[in-house]
């Protein structure tokens, strides 16, 4: 039997984005899923994309400290790979090394997101995977047409102007979120401020049944160790004839549960015998884990895990600055191939929203991503535009030399 604490077992949930992709690789299933090889790029994509979750969640799991995290690399990626589309200079160069792009040209970058969106989508009938990407700009601004192409080509994505002046405007964003997640995610964008011209959008739904499902009458209640050394009690499910992959040693133990047709699953990592999460997440990177699924073993243990419900939300400001692309949210920032006439453009926020929830049945998960971009300030300026009083003073003494005033250049 294995008992692990809520918060171990909930930072390994987190891991799941990541097994979205990693479960494009694993065995074949009985059912002939729909697969075929990734392409160079796509494998390269793979691998920055899953660089980027370690390093993403690593930062978010040290800030949040004792607190559950879970988040959608994935979607982050997606909305952020569209405002990249519109950057350039210093600011794309940051952009490209934080979120670990590799491949050497944008095309190449765009397309292999494209492809592996649909080989995810189409992966395992048994598994419901969805994407869908937006932009939602102001009607006072006009979007450079190669922006607007690029991102409708590579992340088919919706394109609709809104008097971001009316209420509606937050409405209609919200209502297309919460379409895209089932009604998982009812809102990402909170305010629409006079200085936002634009917002890009993602949304990723996910459902899978187990392939091995638990049985509901086996569930009951059981202690669960928090990280504190306190005990409380919660439901627990139980697999009495499922196949899964199992790996311990006395760093930590790795049960790998399989979706649908085998092509999705939940990697879930626990710490061993006086280790913590954040130990687990300080080891862990992409070759940790290739390693530790590359030694597991299909066992038929009888398996016992908590079921739960899980809502994460998170601004992602501070934890993009961090991984180096901070010059995207300042005065510096370049984003001059997104809006004509040109603009002084930076990434206002990069919210983060997550639904996450664990039963007999399977999982349904939900991420939406939202990066606002709005006008920076000019540099400060001011600018005498109206009649004034003036003076020449001599100021060692103080003394007035003249005074006048000026109503009317001339």
């Amino acid at each position: 039997m294995f008992l692990m604490s809520k918060s171990v077992f909930l930072s390994g949930i987190a891991l799941v984005a990541v097994s979205l992709f990693s479960g494009c690789k694993k065995e074949l299933a009985d059912n002939s899923p729909n697969t075929r090889p990734l392409t160079a790029q796509e494998e390269k994509t793979v691998a920055s994309s899953n660089d980027f979750a370690f390093r993403a969640f690593a930062q978010l799991s040290e800030a949040e400290g004792p607190e559950n995290v879970f988040i959608s690399p994935l979607s982050i990626s997606m909305s952020l790979g569209m405002a990249y589309n519109g950057a350039d200079g210093e600011t794309k160069e940051a952009m490209r090394k934080a979120l670990g792009f590799t491949l050497p040209t944008d095309e190449e970058i765009n397309k292999s997101f494209r492809d592996l969106d649909a080989l995810l989508k189409g992966i395992d009938k048994q598994v419901v995977f969805t994407s869908a990407n937006s932009m939602w700009h102001s009607n006072e601004y006009k979007l450079q047409a190669p922006f607007i192409k690029t991102n409708q080509t590579y992340y088919d994505a919706t394109v609709q102007g809104l008097d971001f002046s009316s209420p509606a405007a937050k409405d209609q964003m919200n209502n297309w979120v919460k379409s895209k997640t089932n009604g998982k995610i009812e809102t990402i964008v909170d305010d629409v401020r006079r200085e936002h011209i634009l917002f890009l959008i993602n949304a990723i739904y996910f459902k899978g049944t187990w392939t091995f499902p638990f049985d509901k009458k086996l569930t009951q209640p059981g202690p669960f160790q928090l990280e504190n050394g306190s005990t409380i009690t919660h439901d627990f499910m139980a697999m009495k004839d499922g196949k899964y992959l199992h790996y311990q040693d006395d760093r930590l133990q790795l049960i790998d549960l399989p979706y649908g047709n085998r092509q999705y699953s939940m990697t879930i990592l626990v710490p061993g015998r006086d280790r913590t999460v954040q130990d687990v997440v300080q080891e862990l990177d992409a070759a940790r884990l290739a390693t530790l699924l590359a030694d597991a073993k299909e066992t038929t243990y009888e398996l016992y895990m908590p079921k739960f419900k899980l809502e994460y939300s998170k601004e992602l400001k501070d934890m993009l600055s961090q991984l180096g692309m901070g010059v995207a949210f300042n005065g510096g920032a370049n984003f001059s191939r997104m809006v004509e006439g040109g603009a002084n453009l930076a990434i206002s926020e990069v919210k983060h929203k997550t639904f996450v929830e664990v039963n007999e049945e399977g999982t349904e998960a939900a991420a939406a991503t939202s990066t606002g971009i709005m006008l920076t300030s000019l540099p400060p300026s001011v600018r005498i535009d109206r009649p004034f009083v003036f003076m020449i003073r001599e100021k060692s003494s103080g003394a007035i030399l003249f005074i006048g005033k000026l109503m009317q250049p001339e």
